[in-house]
């Protein structure tokens, strides 16, 4: 297999993978559930609505 091959199927899952996190987020948005993170070592709760605009935003 060529580095562009490799390269293109990397591509590939990462923006499956962005697409998933994306459609996980919207889901529990719509129910108006939280989603658990871990940022600079720390656990949080935050809302899955808040997430997910901030996401969109980010696009």
């Amino acid at each position: 297999m060529s580095q562009e091959e490799i390269n293109d199927i990397r591509e590939r899952v990462c923006f499956g993978l962005k697409q998933a996190e994306m459609n996980m987020l919207r889901e529990k948005a719509l129910h108006g559930d939280t989603v658990i993170t871990v940022s600079n070592g720390h656990i949080r709760e935050i809302s899955a609505k808040y997430l997910y605009q901030k996401a969109k935003n980010s696009l």
